[in-house]
């Protein structure tokens, strides 16, 4: 233990240095130095402070220096003196002189020593208390860096649930990296094609380590930066400056479970793209085949068109050449031409409805066209 004597005497000196100095590291002044750069130097955890001194000023004196300067309030002091009545010991106890023992000259050694090794007893529990505080500090601290890690990967975890696009994904992978203090760059592996992003900013080096991440193990450190490889996708996450082990060990969990979030976004997106694909090519089939359906309907339309006419034409010519023969009066003609006439009229009507199929056909075709 580290001790600062002061006393006015040289013999007290020598005595209390020759007592103490087996068992501690003991200085000793007569205080007529600077207490402050005495304090400074040494570094004391107690002070045995005589009271008289011969000096202008007291031990109070010097304590009270001590103690308002602030940046000794851990060090114990102990009051030596002559002065043995109860009010001087009060005086040095308290009334803000700040004496935390007080010993009577002569000084019985067995006693100082039995002071000082409840000194010392007292300064192992207050430092113990302070790591007890100082590892409770960094655990709450360490709990909440890992809540809001955790807070962070949630997050990541919601805005992506009803994604669907690679750009998109990247955005918010990067903004995830951005709030690490970090930056990436990352390869998406889509229904066997490589997508690289940022897209206008990744260089080829980069690109290349990419690419090495399809074939590379789980993790590869690159210096301050590191490689996370998946199936589905590689992340080049880079700038992570930190020498905390703790800090770097929780990071990569925590990139490793972002590249699994990634994983399943892409394996969801892929399906989309699976289901799509298969969607457009059933509609690609629909519509070739009504295309050819509408085709033969047009034309079994036309034919029939064609045969309706000739047969009408047929007809008329037929009955106009027989109703010489036939005998028939000039009312008996007319009404059977009437009769011929209104047939066309009939026939010209289906004519029109067979446009008008036409027609509905054509804008059905266009509608299947225009579906993607």
């Amino acid at each position: 233990m580290k001790i600062l004597s002061v006393d006015d005497n040289p013999q007290n000196r020598n005595i209390m240095e020759m007592v103490l100095s087996k068992q501690h590291d003991i200085t000793s002044s007569d205080g007529s130095e600077p207490i402050l750069a005495l304090m400074e130097e040494h570094q004391p955890q107690v002070v045995l402070m005589d009271i008289l001194l011969s000096n202008d000023f007291t031990g109070y004196d010097l304590v009270k220096e001590i103690k308002e300067c602030g940046a000794y309030d851990d060090c114990e002091i102990i009051f030596i003196s002559a002065l043995t009545s109860s009010e001087d010991k009060l005086t040095a106890y308290g009334y803000g002189y700040g004496g935390d023992d007080y010993i009577a000259k002569p000084v019985e050694f067995k006693e100082l020593n039995e002071k000082l090794k409840r000194v010392e007893l007292r300064i192992t529990e207050r430092n113990n208390l302070k790591e007890m505080f100082e590892v409770a500090s960094s655990t709450a601290f360490t709990s909440m860096q890992q809540a809001s890690e955790l807070g962070e990967l949630v997050t990541f975890f919601t805005d992506n649930l009803e994604v669907t696009d690679l750009d998109t994904l990247f955005a918010n992978v990067q903004r995830y990296f951005t709030n690490a203090g970090a930056s990436c760059c990352v390869e998406f592996r889509v229904a066997n094609q490589y997508h690289q992003f940022p897209k206008q900013t990744i260089s080829d080096l980069e690109k290349e380590i990419l690419e090495l991440g399809r074939r590379a193990k789980r993790i590869v450190p690159f210096s301050s930066n590191l490689l996370f490889n998946a199936p589905a996708c590689s992340m080049l996450v880079k700038g992570i400056n930190t020498k905390d082990e703790g800090l770097l060990g929780r990071l990569r969990d925590n990139f490793a479970i972002l590249l699994t979030i990634i994983e399943s976004r892409i394996e969801f997106i892929e399906q989309q793209l699976e289901k799509a694909t298969i969607r457009q090519q059933a509609l690609n089939t629909l519509k070739s085949q009504l295309a050819d359906d509408f085709s033969t309907i047009k034309k079994l339309c036309s034919e029939q068109d064609k045969q309706i006419k000739i047969l009408v034409n047929d007809l008329s010519q037929a009955i106009q050449s027989k109703m010489i023969t036939l005998g028939l009066d000039e009312e008996q003609e007319s009404e059977l031409v009437g009769l011929v006439d209104e047939t066309k009229e009939i026939v010209e009507e289906t004519l029109i409805l067979s446009f008008t199929l036409e027609d509905k056909l054509q804008a059905i075709t266009k509608r299947l066209k225009a579906v993607e």
